[in-house]
């Protein structure tokens, strides 16, 4: 920042899926792999699918993690030390004029304070995330840009939620524990303390000239090393903001040019080039400072749901916005149709999150073109739908994508019956506990925690399955806690993860992945 370098958020996202996805194949799920193997597959994953300068950086964090966890079958609090003190030797080194106030002092000051801990590992990583926060907040004084804007480095704040949600997926006491930050306060032209970028800053902005963002990859060909060296020395020579990673037989190259062709024509003297992506600035930072001031998007996700919980979980994932609605509170066609217009946004995809306003939300978009609906019905659906999101694509992209991954969770539902009732040979009776899975009723029980056990039991528990617990203002994070406890018990090698969702009618929404 204020480089409009595309987004800093999406390219930090986009190189992490590659590295999941990497390491997804080489480590597939069900199977034991060290630690050096997992670490060495998300380093790959990140090189190759790394986006913009932050990605890039971003991928260097991860190949030190990998370098300092070689051959490694588990990891210790000594190796955690290490790879932090190789990932930001790795991040640095990449930058060919490396600024404090940017991701790289957040990496640094978290591997900092991790070499002067002698903590156990869940320790360090405590360690390492309260020093990425300090180092956060720090980085607005740091870097006159980002004080003169009003905002902290995006960069950084991406790796504050790296740490924080590695220290979320090892915390003894539950993911619950962990608080990271809200994303909310973030979202579009939000400075740090939740307030627009200052108008004369996007004014200076708008009058400079930022040339072409130019990725590559340099593969060498006919058994000829490439000489990393020799390849950022001429790049620092010749561009700006240039981060040159690799090794002998793969070099990356993130540079910033007002020419590409000569860049392009010395990385084919070297090798086989490949993954070039080249992105006008000065387009981009039109298209910012201008949807700064009108509020205009491309494209924004709107969601229903039921629960402050919820509402800030679909927010912090990415939703321009939410609708108040759900189980015995539909909102309206009129309704629907209002937020996606306020959202300001050229499309609008919407995510009905019940079966009950699926119907509503096509005929809101039918009225409107613009609207354009993923038919999920359920919570845990949206989540997911909303996890496979890429602002960077059209809607077209991103509703075939979202639509795709639906039938990739299941989803449970806990709620008290009514009134009695005998469904295919299962009787309720008013006011117990029932447990449906997909919407279907499938169990009933006097409480709400052994309805949400058997229901869960009916899905694929198998051990590396992902159970996302959803509690209500009806349910205590105690009762919640102790279902979890019970189903990691029962079910060795799930993982369970708790959020307060806060929903109403429903004790608990479960989904299994």
């Amino acid at each position: 920042f204020p480089v409009p370098d595309g987004d800093t958020g999406t390219n930090m996202l986009l190189t992490m899926r590659s590295a999941i996805q990497s390491a997804s194949e080489d480590c597939p799920d069900g199977e034991n792999h060290s630690v050096g193997a997992v670490s060495s597959a998300l380093a790959q994953g990140a090189f190759f699918g790394a986006r913009g300068n932050s990605g890039v950086i971003l991928s260097q964090f991860f190949k030190g993690f990998s370098d300092a966890l070689a051959g490694k079958e588990f990891l210790a609090a000594d190796d955690l030390a290490l790879a932090f003190k190789l990932a930001s030797a790795a991040a640095y080194e990449s930058v060919g004029n490396p600024v404090e106030g940017t991701m790289l002092t957040v990496i640094r000051m978290a591997s900092e304070a991790v070499q002067g801990s002698d903590s156990d590992l869940p320790g360090l990583w405590e360690v390492a995330y309260q020093a990425s926060q300090d180092a956060l907040a720090g980085t607005r004084e740091q870097l006159p840009v980002l004080k003169e804007a009003g905002v902290v480095d995006a960069g950084g704040l991406g790796v504050v939620i790296l740490i924080g949600g590695a220290l979320r997926a090892i915390a003894a006491n539950g993911s619950s524990g962990v608080e990271l930050p809200e994303l909310s306060r973030f979202q579009g032209t939000a400075n740090a303390s939740g307030g627009p970028v200052k108008a004369e800053f996007l004014d200076t902005t708008l009058e400079q000239e930022w040339g072409y963002c130019t990725q590559f990859i340099i593969s060498s060909v006919d058994g000829r090393d490439l000489d990393i060296g020799q390849v950022r020395t001429h790049f620092q020579g010749t561009a700006l903001s240039t981060v040159v990673v690799g090794d002998q037989r793969n070099v990356r190259v993130h540079v910033h040019l007002e020419e590409t062709g000569p860049a392009l024509s010395y990385a084919e003297s070297l090798g086989a080039v490949s993954d070039v992506k080249i992105e006008s600035m000065d387009s981009q930072n039109e298209r910012f400072a201008s949807s700064s001031r009108s509020g205009a998007v491309a494209l924004a996700v709107l969601s229903v749901v039921q629960g402050e919980g919820l509402a800030h979980l679909f927010l912090d994932s990415g939703c321009a916005g939410v609708i108040e609605g759900g189980q015995t509170m539909n909102p309206s066609v009129r309704q629907i149709i209002d937020a996606a217009r306020s959202t300001k946004a050229v499309d609008v995809i919407v995510l009905p999150n019940n079966g009950n306003v699926v119907l509503a939300a096509e005929q809101a978009a039918a009225a409107e073109p613009s609207m354009h609906v993923v038919p999920t019905k359920s919570v845990p659906q949206g989540v997911t739908a909303l996890l496979a999101y890429n602002p960077e694509g059209t809607w077209e992209e991103n509703v075939a994508a979202m639509t795709a991954v639906l039938s990739e969770v299941a989803s449970v539902e806990v709620t008290v019956a009514v009134r009695g009732v005998t469904i295919d040979g299962l009787e309720v009776e008013e006011g117990q506990h029932i447990g449906l899975l997909e919407g279907e009723l499938v169990s009933s029980e006097d409480s709400s925690e052994k309805a949400l056990m058997a229901a869960l039991e009916l899905t694929d528990l198998s051990s590396d399955a992902i159970v996302s617990l959803y509690y209500g203002a009806g349910s205590s994070a105690a009762d919640a806690q102790q279902v979890a406890d019970g189903l990691e018990a029962e079910f060795p090698g799930i993982q369970v993860d708790l959020i307060d969702g806060k929903q109403h009618h429903h004790q608990y929404l479960a989904s299994v992945e």
